[in-house]
């Protein structure tokens, strides 16, 4: 398998909304895809996630900050296993209930190792950019999540009320560097 972090291109359009499809008929959230629910084109989703690429650029009343927006692709079998939107810095808001990374997987293909694995990822990208601690929150009533956060090395901080929902947000910081945080070495043992 020749299973990769990209960023989305073309070549995988109609497998992003395949991938959105399947996560509604499983009624679950779009997490990590980059607001991807609320654009029915590709090229309007390109064109929002452009929108804050470029910290230079960022409308500062828009809430958002510099990120980017990941696809873990099956190469060969030219499928989307995942998505992960990566928020290189944080504000208020993303330090209090969304941290710097959100991912999914498709429902498909859980259980099979696919989020840890892209959460690693997501976590060296971090590390390479500078980010030397990750925050990542899942609710607390989302104990995959939590397992996965756990797997590559997080720590609960706290627990804290999630804005206008019952749910309390369970609120994880992570080493990202490979050297120092075990759960991460697998990556280096996979070459990746």
């Amino acid at each position: 398998m020749a299973i990769k972090l990209i960023n989305p291109t073309l070549e995988y359009k109609d497998d992003v909304f395949a991938y959105k499809e399947e996560m509604k008929a499983a009624n679950d959230e779009l997490n990590g895809c980059g607001s991807l629910e609320k654009y029915d084109t590709f090229e309007d989703w390109i064109k929002h996630l452009n929108s804050y690429k470029d910290r230079a650029t960022i409308d500062p009343k828009s809430g958002y900050v510099e990120g980017s927006q990941w696809l873990l692709v099956d190469d060969e079998k030219r499928r989307v296993l995942g998505m992960v939107n990566i928020r290189h810095y944080l504000n208020e808001r993303l330090l209090r209930e969304s941290g710097h990374i959100g991912y999914s997987v498709r429902p498909s293909e859980r259980r099979k190792g696919f989020g840890k694995l892209q959460l690693a990822l997501a976590l060296k990208f971090l590390n390479h950019i500078g980010v030397a601690k990750a925050l990542l929150v899942c609710d607390d009533d989302n104990p995959g999540s939590a397992k996965t956060i756990e797997s590559c090395g997080g720590i609960l901080e706290n627990k804290m009320p999630a804005p206008n929902q019952s749910v309390l947000i369970c609120r994880y910081w992570i080493d990202t560097n490979p050297s120092t945080n075990k759960y991460l070495e697998t990556l280096n043992e996979l070459g990746i």
